[in-house]
């Protein structure tokens, strides 16, 4: 196996077991990686816990469904990340979680703004897809990659949230921060009308808290202690 795509697995089953950690993944939810230079991708499969996938169990996809190789059978909702691939050649990794914070203002008819430091590289708004059903078809889930269009991520109005990325790491990192700021938002709202960031202020902010060499790879390195401390790495 090339030692890039077996780095880039690993990766992937790390994430899917610190999302469970950090409450974003349950019995359900899916995280995955673009094979490099191939038109597939690798995914968490359908039946196998979240917090017991291991590099080998990662099931195999090409962009039109197939499915490739793994011994488990990939989740029901893959067309979610084939068509996000397929839309956006900048995005290598793909999450959808089942956020409860997040999920709050589509439920209230409210938008999701940035109230926060890290809410910041979400830009003004979070967009929304309006449905809420499970997404098991590419017809479905390429009007969930318009809505998404190319921001970080969209909500699934009741359901969850989509997280797009150039790498596993970043689509971690972004998953937690996209909660953060919901839940800041959220809580905030019980002592008043909330504040958004300033278009000034998100762009000062979204440049100092996401570089990959610093904050990303910092939340990484702290899950990954979290994680082997929790017994789940």
């Amino acid at each position: 196996m090339d030692t890039d795509i077996h780095i880039l697995k690993e990766h992937a089953a790390q994430a899917c077991r610190m999302l469970t950690l950090a409450g974003l993944l349950d019995f359900s939810g899916h995280i995955s990686v673009r094979a490099p230079g191939q038109n597939t991708f690798f995914i968490n499969p359908m039946r196998l816990s979240r917090e017991a996938v291991a590099p080998d169990d990662l099931a195999e996809v090409s962009l039109n469904g197939e499915w490739v190789c793994g011994k488990h059978e990939p989740p029901q909702e893959f067309p979610i990340h084939a068509a996000v691939f397929q839309a956006r050649p900048d995005v290598n990794s793909v999450a959808h979680i089942h956020c409860h914070y997040a999920i709050l203002p589509s439920i209230a008819g409210k938008d999701l703004v940035p109230v926060c430091h890290h809410g910041s590289i979400f830009g003004a708004v979070v967009p929304v897809y309006a449905e809420a059903e499970k997404i098991t078809t590419f017809e479905e889930a390429n009007r969930m990659a318009r809505s998404l269009g190319g921001s970080r991520a969209v909500i699934m109005k009741g359901h969850g949230a989509v997280v797009a990325e150039a790498y596993v790491e970043a689509t971690f990192v972004a998953c937690l921060y996209l909660e953060e700021n919901a839940r800041l938002l959220v809580e905030s709202s019980i002592l008043g009308l909330p504040r958004p960031l300033s278009k000034e202020q998100i762009e000062r902010a979204a440049a100092k808290t996401y570089l990959p060499s610093v904050s990303i790879r910092k939340v990484w390195e702290y899950y990954l202690a979290k994680g082997r401390k929790a017994g789940i790495l």
